[in-house]
């Protein structure tokens, strides 16, 4: 009988920039978390995963000095 190697494997690392809005609301952030865990091919556990949450601050300064925040989402095309 082969041998048990007793060193897991390292956790796959996925990072997740999300607005502030998202993070201080629990059920959108469970919905996100959810959509992840199904991308990610397991919707039930997230053994072997470490997700890295991160609020993403981004913000544009135009000539004028007018500051907005940049929304790092990607429109897929189609």
């Amino acid at each position: 009988m082969a041998e048990l190697n007793p060193q897991p494997l390292p956790p796959r690392v996925v990072n997740v920039d999300l607005p502030p809005t998202i993070l201080n609301d629990l059920g959108a952030f469970q919905k996100v978390q959810a959509s992840l865990l199904e991308l990610a091919g397991c919707r039930s556990c997230t053994s072997g995963i470490q997700f890295r949450y991160r609020q993403y601050e981004n913000f544009f300064v135009s000539p004028e000095g007018e500051i907005s925040p940049v929304s790092n989402v990607r429109m897929s095309e189609g």
